[in-house]
Order: structure tokens, then sequence, then C-alpha cells
């Protein structure tokens, strides 16, 4: 009776060792969550990340939200395993505000941010009194100052802190215009009461235009292109090495060049 009951417990160990061993081996996170807002940063995971991560065995899920702002407390909270949304300098803006622990581990194709109108064909248009759409968070609109430096509408002060900066940078105008400051989303909305704005090209693409209807397109510099978003404890997992793997794929790399959508987006250099 001694030996059967010693042969069972040894058979049990057995069984809890093998089924321990089963489940390390099986453990990698198989099913990812990514989170969007509206536009052409989902479309392009949707057309070839998503295919090329399922092939190797991931459930993807797609979560949208409506407002940047509720993107990264969702990666924080453990809601999304990774956001595409957002550029280094927002989210280092982001998590130095918030003390979040997260971090970019990729550049994707990025849409520069523009200016519009329904009001205007030319930026010659410019008169006293016109009203100008500009995002109201720092760094887009640190973004939009150096867009209208650039036509040379407006002047800015030496080393702008891309944190803090606002319209009391401004140290010079062309015009004696007024910049309306804005929800980035809510711009493109307002177009027919304003007579110029500064738009996100992810928002102009959602919006239903095109980035070529822009009388001005900013030279993306890399602090402003998006960026693949994760928490800081998940950025060696092999869900997080797969997501860059499908990024530098052939597969994305061919989508990119043939979807019209895509026209006119910066190009990280992995895919140059």
């Amino acid at each position: 009776m001694k030996r059967l009951f010693l042969a069972l417990v040894s058979i049990v160990c057995s069984l809890f060792v093998i089924t321990g061993c089963t489940q390390t081996s099986t453990g990698d996170q198989k099913e990812i969550s990514l989170g969007f807002t509206p536009g052409p940063y989902s479309d392009q995971v949707k057309k070839a990340i998503q295919p090329y991560l399922e092939k190797k065995g991931y459930k993807v899920k797609i979560v949208e939200f409506n407002s940047p702002n509720e993107t990264n407390p969702a990666l924080t909270s453990k809601d999304i395993d990774a956001n595409i949304f957002q550029s280094t300098a927002f989210m280092e803006s982001y998590a130095k505000e918030n003390n979040a622990k997260i971090k970019g581990v990729i550049q994707v194709p990025s849409a520069p941010q523009g200016v519009y109108s329904e009001k205007h064909k030319s930026l010659d248009d410019l008169e006293d009194g016109m009203k100008i759409g500009v995002p109201n968070d720092p760094v887009n609109l640190e973004r939009a100052l150096r867009i209208l430096e650039g036509i040379g509408w407006v002047k800015l002060k030496d080393n702008v802190n891309i944190l803090t900066v606002s319209e009391k940078d401004v140290t010079y105008k062309k015009k004696n215009f007024k910049l309306v400051p804005l929800e980035s989303p809510q711009i493109p909305r307002a177009m027919k009461d304003l007579d110029y704005g500064i738009i996100n090209g992810n928002l102009v693409i959602s919006s239903g235009h095109k980035l070529k209807e822009a009388l001005e397109l900013e030279k993306t510099p890399s602090q402003h292109r998006i960026i693949v978003t994760v928490r800081d404890e998940d950025k060696e997992k092999a869900f997080v090495k797969d997501l860059i793997e499908a990024y530098h794929s052939p597969e994305f790399k061919k989508m990119i060049e043939s979807e019209e959508q895509f026209n006119g987006f910066v190009l990280p250099d992995y895919l140059k």
C-alpha cells in the first residue's frame, strides 16, 4: 500500500511538472489589443500589420478611441497593449505630466501637419482680422507655429520649449490675425468658421480630405512622427518584437507604396 501511495504521488508530481512546463512554453501573449484614434494608422494595421501577426498565430483586437486624451490612459491601465496615434514629443510630454511608464518602440509612416482652408485658395490671401485655427496642446501647437514661421506669417522666440509653448512665444505677426486654439479633432469641423486651419494629417484623412489639398505641408521632424507606444514593462516581450517585425515586413512596405491613401506620408528610414 505504501509503495502504491508513493507511486501515485510520483505520478501527480510528474504531471504537475509537465503541466507547468507546458504553460511556460505556451505562455507567450497571443492576443493583443491595439489602440488608435480614427484615421490612417488603424488602416495601416488592418491592411498589413494585422494579417501579418495573424499568420504568426496572434489574435489582434483593434480599439478606436474618439479622443487622443483617452488612448494613453487605456495603455497605462492595461486596457490595451499598445497604441499607435502619437508622436515621440506628444508621448514624452504625456509621460512627464502623468508619470506614465510608456515607451515608443518604432516610427511608422506619418501624415504631416498642414495649412488648409475652405475659404481661400492661396496663402497670399492673409489679411488683418482673419482667424487661424491651431491645436491647443503644446506639442501640436509648436508644430503649427513652426509651419507658420516657415511661411513667414510669424516669428518665434529662440529656444521655444516644446512642452510649454504658447502664443506668448510669438514675437512677430505678418498681419494682425487671430490664433484660435482648438482641440486637434475639432479643427476640421470648424473650418467653415476659420480662414485657415493647421490640421494634423491623420485628421485630414479621417475627415475625407487628402494631404495634397494642403496649401502648405510641414517637413515633419523626427520628434513629430507617429510611433508605436507600449508600456515600459512590455518593451522586450515577444508581441512587441513581432509587432516591430511586422512593420519591417515586405508586405507592409508593398502596401504603403501601393495604396493611394498613404501618398505624401513621411516614411521612416526602414521603408526607404
